[in-house]
């Protein structure tokens, strides 16, 4: 009861700081890790940025089971029901690893295929192979991470979750140092040594988020709580979960045919774009951490009845992520040539990538409507509208508009991102007006 009462006195910033602060260390590891291979090949970039965009459909997949698991625990602290928290967190796990056990199996057995869908060169097949079969084959180690992550920030215990990814990606950056430049005497891998680096420093994550979650959460797991088997709390997990699922897993694909066609663009392309979205992903750490932060209070205010209090925390927050990411992006254009000069000197990247920088703005500070505002109507129970929007406009605006602007006009990357944002404003401006709208306020699961 005093874990329930300490999360209703924190602040948004007190939950917000440590969420950004992991976000901001996962991303500039990813830009640390990017570092690394660019002194290595830029070929090496291209190919982990395009196997990258597909390992991230198992990220989707367990993030239906996480997100379920995140709301539906918020809410029933907040109503103060002990049992089904501890009853929520089991299934979560449970399903988790059947999930990573079969997602696990496809990446290993089918990656040649998979990686022949999204047109990767042979070339960079051949490169990134061994990676992805090591950190998609094991990618249970990363779904047990993820849901010990989700019940710890519910919790009100978002340091932990800070903590736990600084071990994993200091083991991570270590990993690459040795396997990438020959730290210690080890032999130079390229990626295949990238990938041994993320497997091994994601198992030991694995152990240590367990072990933190049932320290820190009050859980030990026990048969009785899922016998018999509370299929309730499946049913609600499958109804939050499967409408996100498809919201995010439309998304991904939906991004999955966008980099089919920067895959036909050239090597020179494909790692354009890669260098790009690591920026882009550093420039939205905040307004995703203010979304999740917020998230946790809509949960657990939501639980507790108090609506009107709700209403006004969503819409404070999105004018913070607002203000933060027009000026984020602002200074990043500015310091475009400096930054990108971080990542390669190869003269035709730089001609590539630097002109992309001023649609950063506009594509960013339309995607915080969509992070803050789809994660309050999440957090509140309202699942099927943002799931209606993201399918809709990913595949009307996004798909298409990239195809046209990207490949029939021949824009490349220009075109691509123009439509990329104007599938941001069209589905932030959306959720804007479901939030004004109200229709949220019954449908909660306490």
């Amino acid at each position: 009861m005093n874990n329930v009462d300490n999360i209703s006195r924190k602040t948004l910033f007190s939950l917000t700081i440590p969420i950004f602060l992991e976000l901001l260390l996962v991303t500039v590891v990813g830009n640390i890790d990017t570092i690394m291979l660019g002194y290595y090949s830029d070929k090496a970039v291209g190919a982990i940025g395009g196997i990258t965009q597909l390992l991230n459909i198992q990220n989707v997949i367990f993030s239906f089971v996480n997100m379920a698991t995140a709301i539906l625990t918020a809410q029933f602290l907040g109503a103060k029901d002990f049992k089904r928290v501890k009853q929520v967190i089991s299934v979560s796990l449970v399903l988790n690893v059947v999930l990573g056990l079969i997602l696990g199996g496809i990446y290993l057995f089918f990656w040649r295929s998979l990686l022949q869908r999204i047109n990767l060169p042979e070339e960079l097949v051949e490169i990134g192979k061994y990676y992805f079969q090591m950190v998609g084959g094991l990618c249970i180690f990363q779904g047990v991470i993820l849901s010990c992550g989700a019940i710890l920030k519910s919790h009100g215990r978002p340091t932990e979750t800070l903590i736990i990814n600084v071990g994993v990606n200091v083991l991570n950056i270590l990993g690459n140092g040795m396997f990438i430049f020959g730290w210690l005497g080890m032999p130079i891998l390229g990626t295949t040594g990238v990938g041994i680096s993320t497997v091994v420093s994601r198992g030991i994550g694995c152990i240590v988020a367990f072990y933190m979650m049932c320290k820190y959460c009050n859980f030990t797991f026990r048969k009785r709580l899922i016998k018999p088997f509370p299929f309730k709390i499946v049913k609600n997990i499958l109804s939050i979960g499967l409408p996100t699922a498809g919201e995010n897993l439309a998304w991904n694909i939906g991004q999955l045919m966008v980099v089919a066609m920067v895959n036909t663009m050239g090597t020179t392309i494909i790692a354009s774009r890669t260098y790009l979205m690591l920026i882009s992903n550093f420039i939205m750490t905040l307004s995703i951490a203010l979304g999740q932060g917020t998230a946790i209070q809509v949960g657990h205010l939501v639980g507790a009845g108090e609506k009107k209090e709700v209403y006004n925390k969503c819409l404070k927050s999105v004018k913070i992520a607002f203000v933060f990411a027009f000026v984020a992006t602002s200074i990043v254009c500015l310091l475009r040539k400096p930054i990108m000069s971080i990542f390669t000197t190869n003269p035709d990247i730089l001609a590539a990538s630097l002109k992309i920088f001023p649609l950063m703005i506009i594509l960013e500070m339309g995607r915080v409507f969509n992070i803050v505002i789809i994660s309050s109507l999440h957090a509140a129970g309202d699942i099927k509208f943002p799931m209606f929007m993201g399918i809709t406009c990913v595949f009307t605006v996004a798909v298409l508009f990239s195809y046209i602007f990207g490949i029939l006009f021949a824009w490349g990357l220009v075109g691509i991102w123009i439509a990329n944002a104007m599938d941001e404003w069209i589905r932030g401006i959306a959720m804007y007006f479901r939030w004004k709208s109200k229709k949220w306020q019954n449908k909660s699961f306490v």
